[in-house]
């Protein structure tokens, strides 16, 4: 039994990685959680069938699998065995036959969920393996499917949610050196120093090591310190690695004051990537050439979008709007200016370095009071804490229902009142008038910290018929609070709108996660869980929501047509 339960621990955490360090061996790794064992004694050729994939007779191995696979005498948890070794010698097709089954029901163990993801991905099943992924986390958080998942999400591009699954797995699995390596490229990517270089400690000195490193500095401000990592890598590197060595290169040495040899590393190379556009530009300004300056970045300035809701991470544009507005100032034309920094602002409401380039605009522009009240909210933003992805959301402001009829009132929380500027879109939203509501609500955004605003702001897409702008909306208010349930929420219906029902399954059981009592993801979970006949888990949520809410009026319909439903296939 021993060696069968070790190999189970080895099933568990050898899924393949697409990260850019080796995996540690299988041995190195933490054990897999108790409840990952199965409950049955293993017959005799499922323990032969363990000691050939030891051995790494794959061929022999496949062969007496198939035969346990086949037989009509074999357990669940025998099955589940098989599953986890068929994924281990790379047949995720002959996985998924043995695993599909058991992990489409309601109680499927994690382990069993977790397998079946891996199969999923490796088949290339993607929606499938996130979902039986996402279920065994929710039944098992210490699951190594936390690991999968948090990858799965990075490689997508969703960085915030990568990185809150991620970081909890790492802290308490420091021997996965590829989690710890993606765990730390991501922290950068959020500007989280502190974290990245806890990652990287103790993690061997190859160049992709030595580039993280050396960007941690550049985010504690250490221009020397990252020069003197960052010269020899851009002597000798790896192939395809070049451009951002010499991005990082260029921004430590604008950090140490070197302008002009920052600005030598990068002419000629920043066509088509705007962050480079944005950091030659700095570079020639800080050298005393504000005309070179303008030239490099106007192309760019010029094309500028009103809103942010296109824009994914808002960062680079509200950075290459503030640039161009501080060089318009500096040129003596900050009528000019006030447009670009209000821009910067609404893109990147938290950076309070833009609200204080937008006051020093307003005041050269006669206009006082405007200077004040953007002074004013400089500080305000200053003294917003910076929340580690990955800890508790805070309990969030009753938010506006966007979803299917769901009551407001998310979090349980006495509601408080709405600001004049959010009155005044729900006002108009109410009057049909959407564009002009969906204006008022994203200025409200771009001054407030009401989560109700993205709420409203929601459901007047959803109203106009965008909703790619609303999973838009969402992951820009993610960006700033990434465990806020209201958010996923959002997110979730949004995703629903365009029928990305594995994504939004995902982010509803995640607002789930954090906020058990969350009526409205409750209540579109229910909604999602009906569309992919997942009837009785379907039909718990409605009940719960009743018990909580018994004035529902929604949740009641939705039950009695569900219970007719099922009662019509008995």
């Amino acid at each position: 039994m021993k060696t069968i339960l070790a190999l189970l621990s080895l099933s568990l955490l050898a899924a393949p990685l697409a990260a850019q360090a080796p995996p540690p061996p299988a041995a190195a790794r933490p054990a897999a959680p108790a409840a990952a064992a199965p409950a049955s004694p293993l017959n005799a050729a499922v323990e032969q069938a363990i000691n050939l994939v030891q051995a790494g007779n794959k061929t022999a191995a496949f062969a007496r699998l198939k035969e346990i696979a086949s037989d009509p005498a074999a357990t669940q948890p025998e099955l589940s065995t098989v599953g986890a070794l068929f994924v281990e010698i790379g047949k995720p097709q002959e996985a998924l036959k043995v695993l599909k089954p058991l992990a489409d029901t309601e109680d499927a163990e994690p382990a069993v969920l977790y397998n079946a993801g891996r199969a999923a991905l490796l088949a290339g099943q993607t929606d499938a393996g996130r979902i039986y992924l996402t279920r065994s986390v929710l039944k098992e958080p210490a699951s190594p499917a936390a690991r999968e998942l948090g990858l799965l999400t990075a490689r997508e591009g969703r960085v915030v949610e990568a990185y809150s699954m991620l970081r909890p797995w790492v802290l308490h699995n420091p021997t996965d050196a590829q989690a710890r390596l993606m765990a730390a490229s991501l922290a950068v990517q959020l500007e989280r120093p502190d974290d990245a270089a806890q990652f990287l400690e103790g993690m061997p000195d190859d160049a992709t090591i030595q580039l993280l490193n050396a960007k941690v500095r550049i985010l504690r401000k250490d221009g020397p310190g990252a020069v003197a990592l960052l010269k020899p890598l851009l002597a000798k590197h790896p192939q395809g690695m070049e451009l951002e060595v010499r991005r990082s290169l260029a921004e430590a040495d604008l950090l140490a004051g070197q302008p002009a040899e920052a600005a030598k590393l990068i002419e000629g190379r920043a066509a088509g990537h705007p962050a480079l556009v944005l950091l030659l530009a700095r570079a020639q300004r800080q050298a005393g050439n504000a005309a070179a300056a303008a030239a490099t970045l106007k192309p760019l300035a010029d094309k500028l979008p009103e809103s942010a809701s296109g824009l994914g991470d808002p960062r680079p544009a509200a950075g290459i709007a503030a640039e161009y507005g501080a060089l318009l100032v500096d040129a003596g034309r900050a009528a000019e200016a006030v447009p670009f920094y209000e821009k910067a602002t609404r893109y990147y409401p938290r950076n309070a370095d833009a609200w204080k380039g937008l006051a020093r605009a307003y005041e050269a522009s006669g206009r006082k009071a405007d200077a004040q009240r953007a002074l004013a909210q400089a500080t305000e933003v200053a003294k917003l804490p910076a929340r580690p992805a990955g800890s508790a959301a805070e309990p969030s402001a009753a938010a506006v229902s966007a979803g299917s009829g769901s009551a407001p009132g998310m979090s349980g929380e006495p509601e408080q009142p709405l600001s004049p500027g959010l009155q005044n879109a729900l006002e108009l939203m109410t009057k049909g008038q959407l564009e002009p509501a969906l204006t008022a609500v994203r200025q409200e955004i771009a001054v407030s910290k009401d989560p109700r605003a993205r709420m409203i702001e929601l459901r007047i897409l959803l109203a106009l018929k965008r909703p790619q702008e609303g999973i838009q909306s969402a992951e820009a208010a993610l960006a700033a609070d990434p465990n806020n349930p209201d958010y996923l929420y959002m997110r979730g219906v949004s995703e629903m709108a365009v029928q990305r029902f594995s994504s939004a399954e995902q982010d509803f059981r995640k607002a789930l996660q954090i906020q058990p009592r969350h009526l409205p993801a409750m209540n579109d979970l229910a909604v999602l869980l009906i569309q992919v006949h997942k009837d009785k888990e379907a039909r718990k949520l409605l009940e719960q929501v009743l018990q909580i809410n018994p004035q529902d009026q929604m949740a009641a319909a939705n039950l009695q047509q569900l219970k007719a439903t099922m009662e019509g296939q008995q």
